[in-house]
């Protein structure tokens, strides 16, 4: 093999050629003197004491010693030349390249690559760097070796019509934990649980995790239909694995899904293979091109590099609450759309929350174990793993595993649905004493089990294979229908080259691109505060289906997703005034994703409350939501006079946050104001609850317009009270009859020299209702609800504000 050598860094330049010690044809030997050059440098000569010192320059020869043996080919420089910087310098003909070694060692001659001597710069291990074996990262080979390997792959993948499938194990294909409570439900046929445990495997480690969970049960679920979906992939594909187990975990895992090695074979990878303990990179197996290669994972984020390539299913959530029993490898997940699930209350111990579901509970598997930034740099090196931080990680793993181990969450959770099942009966609860509803007669010295239906808490009810199958065969076909059609533009060509195979990644992009396209996407609840939705999984993963997402609802907002946990936000109110937006809940977002198409949005609906939606006209008119694309935030506050209540809403955010959520006002207690209605009531319902006295505060300090200083906003209130006082005992005007003191109240109101006599009510056609109204039964509403004098309710109302009325002026009397 021809190498071309180069004269290295070490050299004293500029250097001059001055002899060929070997000619074009000789044969050489490693650490041989090939030429000698000579080189100009300074001399400090003289007696320092008796300051004769001075700096001469001489010359200086030296040797040039070959790096490697084989047969000269070339010399690439000639006597005389004058060399400033390292450059090439003679190409040898090698008897062997090196270029696949196994632990340090040339696997074709044998040779130890790690030898350095004072004539190489570097060892000859960087020769072969690339591991492309699944399950041995000491066998290594060189770049050119690894391109003709895979040019090999794609020839034979494209004569079968197959591309390449990489699979991930843990909650994408099946799903894990170490609760024993799945062992004691599999072997109880009373247990409503039996039916969805009887078919799970089990297998312990020889090598798994130390100390109290050493040697414990691996329970093991396949994904409903998992065995024929693979049968049917493996036409069509050439599989792979690809887990953060560890690899005896993986072959377990593979012997069990896999028994006669026909889908999987030996094309297994595990974290012990990976080189990063935190992400997952397809150029460990396809260093060159990944073109042809589709990727299936339950997480996005651990493929930074490759999620062209990814298809991100649904997470497989078997066993509730217990999530990935692997991920205390990795980082975090944020990527979640279902809301957190809360465990049962009345435990003992706080039960561990699926990672990612709850991340920021301090009880969460992912809070402790994430990565700090400069830490994922180490351990993501390809080179080498950060053996202290995976150290550190298995620790966390180890007492994880051990959490669950000793707390049993499933159990807890079984026996709060129990509790649930089974109604309070104080008198039989005492004659049971302290049996739980999921011990047996065996486990309770006998007693029977408590006679009751009870619900079970496992349900093997998933069908994401069935999409994940649809996904791949539309993308197999596409990719092949363009390869033909590239083909056939060439007159079928034999010769395969770049050129002809399309990227897989495009073809995924262009599939995904159409799912929600022309539609535009408003998150609420979904994406934690402080997290900037345009970047985060969840964001990032509707862009990738075509869909324009939005910090913030406009009138060319098509969809408002909303967190079932937070249906009343501050956009749920916005857009609730615009007709055109579907607010839905994020469940419908979830099916868009997992389906690929967009779904009907009529079962995801969300349940807005009649108040926002009430308001439609007056949004409108107030141009709260414009077509502005979030550039326009001036704030402004609507005012809404309905049955005498007063509706204060702010207008647009400043946009300082960056999350998905502006505010945190999750329903009507959190609403600054106590003023936004739960549900309709009437005027004469509102009125009977309505407190004069600190109406008048906050009219004076949110809505009066004349009002400039506290001086002036408490004489305004002072006088309103002599004012009612005065009108209490004279009583002689000829509107009220007989006294009624709702004309006194709007009497009162008329008198108020605020803002608010100028605000237009709800349903007025002019500005002439007000004052058309303002006899009796008027109550400021424009007509609506004019409750009439000799009206039951109106009566009972009347008789109620006297009351009060009559205490307050007997408490300023005092």
């Amino acid at each position: 093999m021809l190498k071309n050598f180069r004269a290295g860094d070490r050299l004293r330049y500029p250097i001059t050629i001055s002899k060929f010690m070997k000619n074009k044809g000789d044969e050489v030997q490693r650490g041989e003197a090939l030429l000698q050059y000579t080189y100009k440098f300074e001399r400090t000569i003289g007696d320092p004491s008796l300051n004769e010192e001075r700096t001469v320059e001489e010359t200086g020869y030296a040797d040039w010693d070959c790096p490697t043996e084989g047969t000269i080919n070339k010399w690439l420089v000639k006597v005389g030349d004058v060399l400033t910087k390292s450059q090439l310098f003679v190409a040898i003909d090698e008897p062997c390249p090196h270029d696949m070694q196994y632990a340090g060692l040339c696997t074709k001659c044998g040779k130890d690559m790690k030898e350095i001597t004072w004539a190489t710069e570097s060892m000859d291990t960087d020769r072969a760097t690339i591991a492309m074996v699944h399950d041995n990262v000491a066998l290594t080979v060189s770049a050119q070796e690894a391109m003709k390997a895979e040019i090999d792959l794609q020839r034979r993948l494209l004569q079968q019509r197959k591309l390449s499938l990489v699979v991930d194990l843990d909650q994408t294909i099946i799903h894990a934990c170490i609760d024993p409570t799945v062992g004691e439900w599999q072997r109880d046929p009373t247990n409503p649980n039996h039916g969805a445990v009887k078919d799970v495997r089990t297998f312990q480690l020889d090598d798994g995790p130390r100390g109290v969970t050493s040697g414990c049960w691996y329970y093991i679920k396949l994904r409903p239909g998992l065995v024929g979906f693979l049968e049917r992939m493996s036409e069509y594909f050439e599989m792979h694995v690809y887990t953060m187990g560890t690899r005896a975990y993986a072959e377990q895992i593979a012997n069990i899904v896999d028994p006669d090695k026909k889908l999987f074979g030996h094309r297994i990878i595990s974290r012990d293979e990976n080189g990063s303990v935190t992400a997952k990179s397809l150029q460990r197996l396809f260093p060159v091109n990944t073109n042809m290669v589709i990727v299936i994972d339950d997480r996005a984020d651990v493929w930074p590099r490759n999620r062209q390539n990814l298809i991100k299913v649904t997470p497989y959530d078997f066993f509730k609450g217990i999530g990935d029993i692997n991920s205390a490898y990795l980082p975090a997940r944020e990527d979640t759309l279902g809301p957190p699930a809360a465990p049962p209350a009345a435990t003992s111990a706080p039960l561990p929350i699926r990672n990612g579901d709850a991340s920021k509970s301090p009880n969460a598997p992912g809070h402790a174990n994430k990565i700090p930034e400069h830490e994922k740099t180490v351990a993501a090196n390809p080179n080498g793993v950060d053996e202290a931080l995976l150290q550190l990680q298995a620790q966390e793993q180890e007492r994880a595993l051990e959490k669950q181990l000793k707390e049993r969450p499933l159990l807890h959770m079984q026996e709060e649905l129990d509790k649930e099942d089974t109604e309070p009966d104080p008198s039989e609860s005492s004659e049971e004493g302290t049996t739980t509803p999921t011990e047996s007669p065996e486990q309770h010295n006998g007693h029977s089990p408590t006679p009751h239906h009870r619900h079970n808490l496992l349900r093997d009810d998933d069908n994401e294979l069935s999409c994940v199958e649809k996904h791949l065969t539309a993308t197999h076909k596409q990719f092949y229908d363009q390869y033909d059609a590239r083909r056939a533009s060439r007159h079928r060509t034999q010769e395969i080259t770049s050129e002809l195979i399309p990227n897989v990644g495009a073809v995924l992009d262009y599939l995904k691109g159409q799912v929600l396209r022309n539609c535009t996407i408003v998150l609420t609840g979904i994406v934690p505060q402080g997290v900037d939705v345009m970047v985060s999984e969840i964001g990032l993963q509707i862009m990738s289906f075509g869909a324009d997402l939005k910090r913030k609802p406009t009138s060319r907002t098509t969809h408002l997703v909303v967190s079932s946990a937070r249906p009343r936000t501050d956009k749920v109110r916005k857009a609730a005034r615009i007709p055109s937006i579907k607010i839905v809940n994020q469940d419908w977002l979830a099916a868009c994703l997992a389906e690929w198409r967009r779904v009907d949005e009529t079962p995801y609906l969300m349940d807005i409350n009649p108040g926002d939606r009430a308001n439609r006209h007056i949004a409108a008119a107030d141009g709260d939501l414009e077509d502005d694309d979030e550039d326009k935030s001036q704030p402004k506050i609507t005012v809404v006079t309905s049955g005498q209540q007063n509706l204060f809403e702010e207008g647009d955010e400043s946009g300082g946050d960056v999350s998905d959520d502006d505010d945190d006002d999750d329903d009507e207690e959190n609403d600054p104001f106590g003023v936004i209605p739960s549900e309709p009531a009437s005027p004469v319902q509102e009125l009977k609850k309505m407190d004069w006295d600190d109406m008048d505060d906050e009219l004076a300090e949110f809505m009066g317009s004349d009002v400039d200083s506290d001086s002036e906003a408490e004489s305004l209130y002072q006088g309103s009270a002599k004012r009612k006082h005065e009108d209490s005992e004279d009583g002689d005007s000829a509107e009220e009859g007989t006294g009624s003191t709702l004309s006194k109240k709007q009497k009162l109101a008329k008198a108020r020299t605020t803002g608010l006599r100028n605000v237009e009510n709800v349903g007025e056609e002019n500005g002439a209702d007000d004052a058309g109204e303002e006899g009796e039964g008027g109550d400021g509403d424009g007509g609506k609800d004019g409750g009439e004098e000799d009206d039951d309710g109106f009566d009972e109302l009347e008789a109620e504000l006297e009351a009060e009325f009559e205490k307050e002026d007997e408490s300023m009397e005092e």
